[in-house]
């Protein structure tokens, strides 16, 4: 074993040798992987190595479309026999809610040029020799891309394809510890001695949480149990050797496919079972749990009825093996939170399919510094140990693994393990009707109860309860004032001798002058989007920066790669560790009886901040709105947080306030056309693809950024940042919806809603063509076209009057 090496990984899987590959790939082969057993030991060698590329996201998609694309001629590239078949599948439906589920995510697949299609129940029984529709299935969605994979066999041959190019792995290893050294320099401390590198790189699968302590961070990782059977042997299937489509059927929450000349059949249909909530073993290595035959006897009676062929066989073996979950369902995949060169790639559910995507985005941090894909939805970072702890990722894992098919509405909102982080309003706010979901661990309401429209919990694409409840909050807001409590908001605090020229160089934009506020966008070197913060400058070179509530630990990490050359501070949070946004016509004669402060149009304009008392207690007072009316941000101290609210609600009482929350507050955004991060910019944008380039300064001199995006002011565009007014009353637009022109898609939609205030539907999006304000196009909505109209300025208020008064 090496002694020395640029990069190291830990463990062997599928996602560490693809990942072993990849670098290789790309050049970096002075590369080590270390396994404690022997290759694919952990979840990868029972998994069933389904690939599919049906998701519900854009991002799944592309990592399932890059999976197969990679597997199908890996054999051939690396001279190594791969088992892979690729069949194609077939999701039915037995609900009107799954086929328009079904029919948004054909539209999502358009927008990607892939060939995903609806099928009626006559062509899926076409398509399978042993499947019947019967009267309950309405019809379906086919993923022609989809295959299966011997999970061994593919990653043996992507280990044989990184060899051959310099890369080495080290079986039967185990790492024992892993430290930091001044000198910036890895230490892999194993059994059979110690490597030093410059990157670590934690692909343990469900024992990435054990890797994570050995550098000090709590990984919000818990394992499953997860089972499959597979029949006997079925002389029909030994008569036709015939590859016919997988079968995943999410209402009876079951997978089928062929396994040789047998049937594997997998379920969801049983409740989560988490693992090892003692402790883990110190080895699993080709290892399974107890067989469970009666999670399966209610699935497969019900398969049966589909599939007959089922019931001719025994079952020949079940498999019962461990599954990582984290609390969202989705992988830990990118750089660890405040530790440089040190990656995480563990909690893969679908290790095998989501391995080669993984190892791409990977291999861009390390070579490229930045990724091709904005894979912010696998970013490590999007939790934090204070709140997702390991007895809230056992029960939401638990919550996640039975709700694995579930339909996912935009707005279903998870239950278990709540509530974790309150602010101090929290059961006030609970007895006034507060609907409260979950955001990066803070409970924030997302609408309030009347005393007409209760939450009765139902779901739908369609309309739901709240909307109108909603729709009052935002008239509120509209004509007299409205409060929310805006829990987590995320803050850093900026100071030192060379705050403002740090600054200046991590974001695009000029820096405000004392006493104002800016919104300032950050580029990556490639003149990509990063993030935003809105930045308050209190003093010369004190500053207040407020961004993205999931991009707290993220965008932090970001500023602090590059302060090292100044002489500057950088703190997460702030005293004033609370918010309340008071919002509408009223609100300054709201405010004004409760502080000696002149807040006045002339003392306090648009885009100032002031250090003012309010109810006896000091605040920062932003003068700024997100949602487009007259109003402030309060940050002031958690413990005067009551005491500002209940000031503020009885100064209120006869102006006709309102409480509003985050549903409200998303809606009035919409309708002043305002980004949101994670939606309608990302680092697959330049400031000129998402209409941001008016932020960007042209006189600076340097800035991160400033070279690609001057390159970028000279060359065409790849998307045009668009908003669009619907015709008609329906369904809203949802994120990645079609825009179509003569039925082709050229474009997608980025975020809809309802915009109350102006009761109509609208839509912000990107085309990859050029268009003018008046021309129509048809945006597919759970799969009927609706004719959209663009815009040229915000739908509410567009020369910000009300925002200036």
């Amino acid at each position: 074993m090496k002694k020395q090496a640029k990069v190291v990984i830990i463990g062997g899987g599928a996602v560490g040798v693809s990942t072993l590959y990849h670098l290789a790939k790309a050049g970096v082969t002075d590369t080590l992987l270390i396994e404690k057993n022997e290759l694919t030991s952990g979840s990868t060698w029972h998994a069933a190595g389904n690939i599919p590329t049906y998701a519900n996201s854009w991002a799944g998609m592309r990592a399932g479309n890059y999976a197969w694309r990679l597997y199908k001629d890996l054999a051939e590239e690396v001279d190594y026999p791969i088992t892979y078949r690729h069949t194609g599948a077939f999701w039915p439906a037995h609900t009107q809610e799954r086929m328009e589920l079904f029919r948004h995510l054909v539209g999502i697949s358009r927008g990607l040029n892939y060939d995903m299609a609806m099928l009626t129940p006559s062509e899926m029984d076409a398509m399978h020799p042993y499947f019947s529709s019967g009267d309950s299935i309405l019809g379906g969605i086919y993923d022609p891309y989809e295959g299966d994979v011997d999970p061994s066999q593919l990653t043996q041959a992507l280990a044989k394809g990184a060899r051959s190019l310099g890369a080495e792995i080290a079986r039967f290893t185990e790492v024992k510890a892993v430290s930091r050294r001044p000198s910036g320099e890895w230490q892999v401390s194993t059994d059979k001695g110690e490597v030093l590198c410059d990157i670590v790189i934690n692909a343990g699968g469900y024992y990435g949480r054990k890797v994570g302590e050995m550098v000090g961070q709590k990984l919000p990782v818990v394992t499953l149990e997860h089972q499959y059977l597979v029949t006997e042997h079925l002389s029909a299937l030994e008569e036709n050797p015939e590859n016919f489509p997988l079968v995943r059927d999410p209402d009876i929450m079951y997978y089928l496919r062929r396994e040789g000349n047998g049937l594997l059949l997998g379920s969801y249909g049983h409740e989560g079972r988490p693992a090892w909530l003692d402790g883990m073993p110190d080895c699993f290595a080709n290892q399974l749990y107890p067989d469970n035959v009666d999670d399966f006897m209610g699935v497969f009676e019900a398969a049966m009825e589909h599939v007959p062929l089922l019931g001719e066989a025994g079952v020949s073996r079940f498999v019962n093996g461990p599954i990582p979950y984290s609390p969202d369902g989705a992988p830990l995949c990118g750089p660890a939170f405040g530790l440089p060169n040190f990656y995480h790639a563990c909690c893969f559910p679908v290790g095998v399919t989501h391995s080669a995507a993984a190892a791409k985005t990977l291999t861009e941090w390390i070579t490229e510094g930045e990724t091709e894909w904005d894979m912010s939805m696998w970013d490590p970072r999007r939790f934090g140990e204070e709140w997702a702890s390991f007895d809230y990722t056992v029960k939401r894992a638990s919550e996640l693994y039975e709700n694995q098919y579930a339909i996912p509405y935009p707005h279903r909102v998870w239950e278990s393990a709540r509530p974790v982080q309150t602010t101090p309003l929290y059961d006030k706010l609970k007895e006034k009707g507060a609907v409260f979901g979950q955001v990066a661990g803070w409970e924030r309401a997302f609408w309030f109860e009347t005393d007409t429209i209760r939450n009765d919990g139902t779901l739908s694409f369609h309309h739901e309860i709240w909307h109108d409840a909603v729709k009052a909050e935002c008239e509120g807001v509209r004509d007299r004032v409205g409060v929310m409590d805006h829990g987590g908001f995320t803050r850093y605090e900026v100071d030192g001798p060379d705050a403002t020229a740090f600054l200046d160089y991590v974001f695009c934009g000029t820096m405000p002058k004392v006493g104002r506020v800016k919104l300032n966008y950050m580029l990556t070197p490639k003149g990509k989007v990063w993030s935003e913060a809105t930045i308050a400058r209190l003093e010369e070179n004190r500053y207040l920066l407020c961004g993205p509530t999931l991009a707290d630990q993220r965008d932090f990490d970001w500023m602090s790669r590059f302060s090292s050359d100044f002489n500057v501070k950088i703190r997460r949070g702030s005293e004033f560790d609370a918010a309340l946004m008071v919002m509408g016509p009223k609100s300054r004669e709201t405010l004004q009886p409760l502080t000696s402060s002149d807040l006045s149009a002339e003392a306090a304009p648009w885009m100032s901040v002031r250090e003012i008392d309010i109810a006896g207690v000091p605040a920062l007072a932003l003068r700024v709105s997100y949602v487009g009316e007259l109003g402030w941000e309060l940050h002031i101290r958690s413990r005067d947080l009551e005491t500002v609210y209940d000031a503020i609600l009885a100064e209120g009482a006869d102006k006709g306030l309102v409480e509003f929350g985050s549903y409200a507050l998303n809606a009035m955004r919409v309708e002043k056309a305002y980004h949101g991060w994670g939606q309608d910019f990302g680092i697959e944008y330049t400031a000129f693809d998402a209409g941001l380039d008016r932020f960007v300064s042209k006189t600076k001199e340097t800035f991160i950024g400033r070279d690609a995006f001057q390159a970028q002011s000279e060359a065409g565009q790849d998307y045009h940042f668009t908003k669009f007014e619907l015709d008609g009353i329906g369904a809203t637009p949802l994120s990645s919806d079609p825009i179509c022109r003569n039925g082709q898609p050229v474009g997608y939609v980025s975020s809809g809603a309802i915009g109350f205030r102006i009761d109509r539907r609208i839509a912000l999006g990107f085309l990859n063509i050029k268009a003018e304000a008046g021309e129509t196009f048809d945006i597919e909505i759970l799969g009927e076209p609706v004719r959209a109209t663009i815009v040229d300025a915000p739908f509410y208020d567009p020369q910000n009057d009300r925002l200036k008064g």
